[in-house]
Parts: structure tokens; C-alpha cells; sequence
């Protein structure tokens, strides 16, 4: 027979390995309600930012108000990304010591990488001015539809640099998608208003979407790429040190757009000229939707962005139809169906093993101490 000493230790012992059961599990959940919760802000977050700076651009394109040079605007937020992408780099490294550490390894120590940022960087800078050009010669519906064939190209590029394969459900989901943006490329009713060039309008958005989808996926080949760096903080603040990459090319392009094609605008009316509180809020949002995308990539993932579009595009075409006078022709309704279902149903598609060994997935749980 055992002591009662014994027994009563054992019992001791397993109240107390039950009650840190039950801590753990207390605190697994908490942690799963706070990631729930953060998935959630960052969709109603980038639908909102989606949304509005969609219709906030056309508007601000379209009304009757001294007019602006998007160039100029495509400027001003690159330079208002940079700080920030500073900024929170250096607090995923711990302080601004840990940055400096980071920039003179990762960014001065590696030229030839951050001199492969430039690509992505002319891509990005060439497609935020064709998105003035799109919203000034299409109304926001069509072009939030005809935006969402990045998804087809993005899929082509994919397949192309990274390796990557499609299952049945995407490939279907990518038919949808194709019909969809057939569907209200009808440049008779795109129209915005009476001086718009629909045609100049396709060509804009359509163009930008395959330099987004190009540069999106070339910049995921670079995230992903396996790091050798040792420096502390280096994994948490890698997609910010390579948004700092970008910004040193983005921004510097930028204004050499500026230079090449509106300097004479500049030197006769002055470089903000237009600018309004509106003008600034286009400014702003576009250079938070940088950071929604970084926060989207750590809180949430790749379904919350197709659902995001998704809905904005639900959103921004019922708030034109009495901001614009938007008119729902059913050819249209259609396009947008196949478009919002392929969005939904290419994200949801259950992932294809393709050995893709030389990378690795994105920083999501940065030590402390990403749009």
C-alpha cells in the first residue's frame, strides 16, 4: 500500500499539471479571439481603404476644381511611405540602433539585392500614375471589375516565377475573372463623363494590372528568399526593410517622372497647384494602403485580401449610383457577379503542394521586442 503522503503529493501534482492545462488553454484562446478580431479590423479596414480611394480619386479627377498632376500625388506618397517604413522597421528591430544595424548589413552590405528592388520599384511607380489615367476615364465600377484581372496575371506570373501550380477550383475561378472583365468592357457605357476616353481608360487599368501583378510576385520571390542574415530583429523587420528598398528607388523615379513630363507645368503654376484637403486625403490613403497590405500580410492572409476586393467592389458600385449616377445595366451586374464569385472562389481554393524549397513563408509572429 502506498503512503498517504504519496498519494496525496500525486494528487497535488496532478491538480496542478490540470491547472496549467487550463491556463494554456485559456491563453490559446485568447490569443485565437485577439488574431480573430485583428483579421477583422484589417478586412473592414482595406475595404473601406479600397473603396475609398477609388472613388475619392475619380472624384477628385472628375469634378469641377483646378486640376492636380497625379505625379506629383504619386510622389508626395512615396515620400510619406518612406518615414513610416523607417519607422516601424525600426521597431520590429527593437530601436533605431537596431535599424541602422539592419540598414548598414541588409541594405549598404548587399547592393546587388537592393539594386533588384529597382524593378519592382518601376513597376510600381508606372502603375500608380496609369491609375489616375484609369479613374479619370472610367467610372469606379467599371474600373474596380476590370482592376481584379491582376488575379489572372498574377496567376501567370506565379505559375512562371515561382513554380507555383493551380488547382481546379483557381482555374475556373480565372475563367470567371476573364468573362467578368469581357463583360463590362463596353466602352459605350464606361463612360465617366463627357470628355473621358474609355478606350485611354482599359488601356490604363489594364496595363497597371499586369505591372502589378508582375512586381507583386516579384516582390514575394524576394520577401520569400531564404535570409542569411544574423542581425537581431532581421526576420521582423524584413518586409519593412525591403519596402525601404522600394522607397529608395520609388521615390526617386517618381520624381524623375515628375521632371520629364510636368516640369513646365511646376515652374508655370507650382507644384501643388490643385492641391485641396481632398487632394491630400487621395496623398494619405494611397500611402496607407501600403501599410494595410503589410498588416494584412501579418494579421491575415492571402483570403481576406480577395475578400476585401471583393466587397469593395459591392461597395463602391452601389455608392456610385447616386454619388456618380452610376447606371446598373444587367451586362454589367453579370461582369461584377463572375468577378466577386472568382475572387471569393480562387481564394478559397485549398492549397496545391509544389515543393517550392527555396523559399520560406513570410515573418507572421515578429519578436518584438510588417502594408
Amino acid at each position: 500500500r502506498r503512503p498517504d503522503g504519496d498519494i496525496g503529493m500525486e494528487a497535488a501534482a496532478n491538480e496542478q499539471a490540470d491547472s496549467n492545462a487550463k491556463e494554456r488553454r485559456g491563453v490559446c484562446t485568447a490569443i485565437c479571439a485577439s488574431l480573430r478580431r485583428a483579421r477583422t479590423l484589417v478586412l473592414i479596414l482595406l475595404v473601406m481603404q479600397t473603396s475609398a480611394i477609388v472613388l475619392l480619386m475619380h472624384y477628385s479627377r472628375t469634378r469641377q476644381a483646378p486640376p492636380y498632376l497625379p505625379s506629383i500625388a504619386v510622389a508626395l506618397a512615396e515620400a510619406a511611405k518612406l518615414p513610416t517604413c523607417l519607422f516601424m522597421a525600426a521597431y520590429a528591430a527593437g530601436s533605431f540602433k537596431g535599424l541602422l544595424r539592419l540598414l548598414q548589413v541588409q541594405v549598404l552590405g548587399e547592393p546587388m539585392e537592393t539594386l533588384k528592388c529597382a524593378v519592382p520599384a518601376i513597376a510600381y511607380t508606372l502603375q500608380s500614375n496609369l491609375l489616375f489615367v484609369a479613374l479619370t476615364n472610367l467610372d469606379p465600377p467599371t474600373y474596380q471589375v476590370v482592376y481584379q484581372s491582376k488575379t489572372i496575371f498574377t496567376a501567370l506570373f506565379s505559375l512562371w516565377m515561382l513554380s507555383r501550380r493551380l488547382v481546379l477550383s483557381q482555374w475556373v475561378a480565372l475563367a470567371l475573372l476573364f468573362f467578368g472583365t469581357v463583360f463590362v468592357s463596353d466602352t459605350r457605357t464606361a463612360r465617366s463623363h463627357a470628355h473621358a476616353n474609355p478606350l485611354l481608360g482599359f488601356f490604363a487599368v489594364l496595363s497597371a494590372a499586369v505591372l502589378s501583378s508582375g512586381s507583386s510576385v516579384y516582390f514575394e520571390r524576394m520577401l520569400k528568399k531564404r535570409s542569411t542574415c544574423t542581425v537581431p530583429g532581421a526576420e521582423a523587420a524584413s518586409l519593412w526593410i525591403r519596402n525601404i528598398q522600394l522607397g529608395l528607388f520609388a521615390l526617386p523615379i517618381a520624381i524623375i517622372g515628375v521632371l520629364a513630363t510636368d516640369l513646365q507645368h511646376v515652374q508655370t503654376h507650382g507644384m501643388l497647384h490643385g492641391f485641396d484637403a481632398l487632394v491630400w486625403l487621395v496623398v494619405l490613403l494611397n500611402g496607407v494602403g501600403g501599410l494595410l497590405v503589410a498588416a494584412t500580410m501579418k494579421y491575415a492572409d492571402n483570403i481576406v485580401k480577395c475578400f476585401a476586393a471583393a466587397l469593395a467592389i459591392v461597395f463602391s458600385t452601389l455608392l456610385s449610383v447616386p454619388l456618380f449616377h452610376f447606371s446598373l445595366q444587367p451586362v454589367f451586374v453579370a461582369g461584377a457577379s463572375c468577378t466577386v464569385v472568382a475572387s471569393v472562389l480562387y481564394a478559397r481554393a485549398p492549397k496545391c503542394e509544389n515543393g517550392e524549397a527555396a523559399y520560406e513563408p513570410l515573418p507572421t509572429a515578429p519578436q518584438r521586442e510588417q502594408a
